[in-house]
């Protein structure tokens, strides 16, 4: 007995002191840098896919921008057509967009068709000076947006609330309460595909490619899913970071958790926001990550946590039931888990450093 209590002791002293490298420790002092170089590293706490951080810019003298999607971070299995890429882009640009007005900018956002990409510029920024009375709160907000994958308060969301979130655009925005038909009906659809996606042999490849367990690969790449990022803290954090190959991901036990952990998930909200557009291009991505990225803004402010959940939309016939089933007009391109939250941590998720995605001309 007292050989596993001082085993105990000894474990949780380990898992105090060996923490996770997470962005607290990525040391960066910004007042000696430009403008640009701000806005660009408020722009890139943007949420994204696996935090992939799918964007380049390039700089034009002190007012002009291009944004290109960094195609070489795609997810190819469970993103084949770049959507969610191009969602992560759009979240970028809006986190570009209001950095820029705090810093005494209005933007001009140009999104480019289709036919313009290959290779080119997703999006070109203009920066014009602005005499606008800037909010203070900003910039606070963009730093502690943060991705919560904790269970939530099951109460369904304040009338308010909902009606606050949903008021970024209307047409586009759908918000359903945990405990409705249609509710239920995401949840369980959720779930199942979920689990259709966890136990794709090609899924598991791709995802175990973005996990970074050690420390190591979490100072060496500056991106992906990290065990303080996916909610595995404490002992167990310790244990896989120290013990655990990306690899193991894959194995079958860590996949049933992975299952099982999900349904704690959808089980414990207070509501789903669903985002829709009436076609599929690029613009309407982009418009749907500047919505999400939004959204998650205001969320925060609210203390709701939000989750993206996009498996639904991911695995394609989950998403063509879920569009007939819910009624909604246009196609379903992001779903996320709502509901509010007692505390609200700081964000863990580390960022690349602005130099490594973007050139100043």
């Amino acid at each position: 007995m007292k050989k596993q209590i001082f085993l105990l002791a000894t474990m949780l002293t380990l898992a105090t002191s060996c923490s996770s490298y997470s962005r607290k420790n990525q040391k960066l002092t910004l007042e000696a840098k430009g403008v640009i170089y701000k806005i660009l590293y408020y722009a890139s706490l943007a949420g994204s896919s696996h935090n992939s951080q799918p964007w380049k810019a390039e700089v034009y003298g002190e007012d002009s921008i291009l944004v290109f999607a960094d195609i070489s971070r795609k997810l190819q299995v469970v993103d084949p057509t770049l959507r969610e890429l191009y969602i992560s882009v759009g979240a970028f640009i809006e986190n570009l967009s209001r950095a820029a007005s705090y810093f005494g900018y209005e933007t001009e956002i140009k999104v480019h068709n289709l036919s313009d990409i290959n290779g080119g510029p997703v999006a070109s920024v203009t920066l014009n000076k602005s005499n606008e009375k800037r909010e203070e709160t900003i910039l606070n907000d963009i730093k502690l947006r943060t991705t919560l994958r904790i269970l939530y308060d099951t109460n369904p969301i304040k009338e308010a609330d909902w009606m606050t979130l949903i008021a970024v655009a209307p047409s586009n925005i759908h918000y359903f309460s945990a405990d409705s038909e249609k509710g239920n009906y995401i949840k369980q659809k959720e779930l199942e595909s979920y689990t259709q996606q966890a136990k794709n042999k090609n899924a598991q490849d791709e995802l175990a490619s973005w996990i970074r367990f050690s420390n190591k690969d979490v100072k060496e790449k500056q991106d992906g899913l990290t065990t303080e990022g996916m909610g595995i803290k404490g002992i167990g954090g310790f244990v896989v970071r120290n013990f655990f190959k990306p690899g193991d991901s894959k194995k079958e036990s860590f996949v049933n958790q992975g299952i099982d952990k999900t349904k704690l998930q959808v089980e414990n909200c207070g509501g789903w926001l669903i985002i829709t557009q009436p076609s599929e291009n690029i613009e309407s991505w982009i418009n749907t990550g500047r919505l999400y990225q939004a959204m998650h803004l205001k969320c925060r402010k609210m203390n709701i946590g939000f989750h993206p959940m996009n498996q639904i939309s991911e695995e394609t016939d989950f998403g063509r039931k879920a569009n007939t089933f819910l009624g909604l007009n246009g196609q379903i391109l992001f779903i996320a888990r709502i509901g509010y939250v007692k505390e609200y941590p700081e964000p863990v998720s580390v960022r690349r450093p602005v130099e490594s995605f973007t050139t100043f001309k």
